[in-house]
């Protein structure tokens, strides 16, 4: 099984890297143009910093509203309760982030963000780590539309996992 620290170095940087380091591979990254990777519009590159996917399932965008944060980014996260921001478009908006369990979590403004942002089921979200001292967490957000049509996602389900969305 591959530790943490292996799994974050596949998905972001340490946080042991050099910010001119990060600063080179941002400016290769602007450098190469939204062209060379196809993004979505609004998408940015990553920082190289720890960060997860998530694809929205029920509890994302219906009640609870909530996001479980991996295991992988615990040893850059707080041990306790704290207040969280995440960042989108050049919105914020505050939630809680519930460290210190054996499940740690957005909550509690989660709800404003998955809204705000029109989430529906089969998106994709990239929630990348800018922050995550004693007294607070910030995650920068890019949103993935999964564009799924109308008919197809009324008819395929998806909202639980006995009822998954199959795409052939």
């Amino acid at each position: 099984m591959a530790s943490d620290a292996a799994l974050l170095k596949v998905k972001g940087k340490s946080p042991a890297s050099s910010s001119a380091e990060q600063r080179g591979e941002a400016a290769a990254a602007a450098a190469d143009g939204p062209d060379d990777h196809q993004l979505q519009p609004g998408t940015l590159p990553l920082l190289g910093k720890p960060y997860f996917a998530c694809i929205m399932c029920k509890s994302h965008v219906n009640p609870p509203f909530q996001v479980v944060v991996p295991r992988s980014l615990v040893p850059f996260l707080p041990a306790a309760t704290a207040p969280a921001t995440l960042a989108w478009r050049g919105r914020s908006w505050g939630m809680r982030f519930t460290g210190g369990r054996q499940i740690q979590r957005l909550e509690a403004g989660w709800r404003g963000f998955a809204l705000d942002a029109g989430l529906r089921l089969g998106d994709g979200c990239v929630l990348e780590l800018v922050d995550g001292g004693p007294g607070r967490v910030v995650f920068r957000a890019q949103v993935l539309r999964a564009d799924i049509p109308a008919a197809i996602r009324d008819r395929a389900g998806g909202d639980t996992s006995a009822s998954p969305i199959l795409i052939d």
